[in-house]
């Protein structure tokens, strides 16, 4: 009996370590190589988003709880970490959509009305940024016999969003800084 239990111990010994080292990946193996170390940021409530349609929409064929796919137009960048990539996907949905008519002689015409949101990007590595975005367009017929009636947005419209509230979102170190709000991305609803 002496002899089997020195055998285990010596069995355990010398093959037990080696099996644990072999199941151990080393170092690094889990990432791919060369790939940016990504850290837990801290993102406060009303950080700025610039996203744009990804494809145009109208209040003639539009309809509520439509998805509305967004990209991020530029890099975000919050204290010295980038959070958003450009060309990272978002989404939002057509709240809102009602058609214009132009009505009898001019009277009884109806407002096209499309109102959209964004809510969430989906960041580079996998985490969601939960947005603050809703717009709100009308467009009353142009003159008498106007024939523009209805709403449209355009394929590339940008948007200025804004994060929800604060969240913990990864990010890679950066020595870059966020650049300046495009002139021509419009405003949500809310100032």
């Amino acid at each position: 009996m002496q002899r089997v239990t020195a055998y285990f111990i010596f069995f355990f010994v010398l093959f037990c370590p080696m099996g644990a080292s072999a199941q151990t990946p080393p170092p690094g193996a889990g990432a791919a190589a060369g790939a940016p170390h990504t850290v837990s940021v801290f993102v406060p409530k009303g950080t700025v988003i610039v996203i744009a349609t990804a494809e145009a929409i109208n209040s003639y064929a539009a309809s509520p709880r439509e998805p509305i796919p967004y990209t991020v137009e530029q890099d975000v960048v919050v204290n010295g970490y980038l959070i958003a990539k450009t060309g990272d996907e978002a989404d939002g949905h057509v709240l809102e959509a009602q058609q214009g008519k132009a009505g009898l002689d001019g009277f009884d015409y109806k407002a096209a009305d499309l109102r959209i949101s964004a809510e969430k990007v989906h960041n580079f590595c996998g985490d969601t940024i939960h947005l603050d975005f809703i717009r709100s367009e009308y467009r009353r017929r142009q003159g008498i016999f106007g024939s523009e009636k209805d709403v449209q947005i355009i394929d590339g419209q940008k948007y200025i969003a804004v994060t929800a509230y604060p969240q913990r979102i990864c990010g890679q170190a950066t020595t870059e800084s966020n650049p300046p709000v495009p002139h021509d991305a419009l405003a949500g609803d809310k100032p």
